[in-house]
């Protein structure tokens, strides 16, 4: 995705994550109380994981290449209240990370984030750029869809539906769908997301079309490129409720831990 981009996005991007279940938030929140230290979040986007981590006392650095996804974050966070933990919002890109320290206990990248690396390299630099921020003993948490052949090469030209989002405005709703063109070659996705604003009468008020570039990957890359970063992986879960993963997993998400 473009720099661009983000200026569009970060005014849906928590519209889209209205329609989720809570699990991803609920599961990020817990590893990072559980961390007893620091959390680097990469990727904080509109601080959908990171404002609630920092409600639970957490000390949380969110970095983003966004300055609008973060404009949006500083603002929820203001009409949030007073915080326990301590958020810290910095604009920073995953790929060349370096915050001059070395001592987070968690590092994340949550959302399918690192898909947004558009190359094995630049997914590699990024994890790469993760671990050098890690204490000893420190761990790495981050989730990605599983490439299902039933997915990937899916050549149906419909889009796949997303769900409904309900305005606060009285009679307004959301129609949210994806098109996916997936290229088997490059592992590259060329999705866009559609939003479309449904006023009471059911009139198409409103359309928006969101650009997203992303690499998806397979199991054995992300293992490779872990054993590359020197991090050691504890476990592979299928889905936020910390369930294994198999290959019919929606999910994939990797815990790794740097040695002592």
């Amino acid at each position: 995705m473009n720099t661009s981009d983000y200026a569009e996005w970060a005014k849906w991007y928590d519209l889209f994550y209205s329609t989720e279940s809570g699990d991803e938030v609920e599961f990020y929140v817990a590893e990072a109380l559980a961390a007893d230290g620091p959390v680097l979040e990469i990727g904080v986007g509109t601080g959908r994981i990171a404002i609630p981590a920092a409600k639970q006392g957490v000390e949380v650095f969110g970095v983003d290449a966004s300055v609008e996804m973060l404009s949006a974050a500083e603002a929820k966070a203001e009409t949030t209240g007073p915080l326990p933990g301590v958020l810290t919002l910095l604009q920073g890109e995953m790929r060349t990370l370096d915050l001059g320290r070395k001592d987070f206990s968690l590092v994340t990248i949550p959302a399918r984030t690192l898909l947004l690396a558009t190359t094995y390299d630049e997914q590699l630099a990024t994890l790469c750029c993760a671990a050098r921020h890690m204490r000893p003993g420190g761990r790495l948490i981050f989730n990605m869809f599983n490439p299902t052949p039933d997915l990937i090469f899916d050549e149906s030209p419909e889009p796949v539906e997303i769900g409904q989002a309900v305005h606060p405005d009285p009679g307004l709703r959301y129609r949210l769908s994806a098109i996916n063109r997936f290229d088997s070659e490059s592992q590259v996705n060329e999705a866009t997301q559609v939003v479309e604003e449904i006023g009471s009468d059911g009139s198409l008020t409103e359309r928006a079309r969101l650009p997203v570039r992303l690499r998806y990957m397979f199991p054995h890359e992300v293992f490779a490129m872990l054993e590359e970063t020197g991090l050691h992986v504890e476990n592979v879960y299928g889905w936020f409720d910390r369930s294994p993963f198999d290959e019919d997993s929606e999910e994939l998400i990797f815990v790794a831990r740097r040695p002592e």
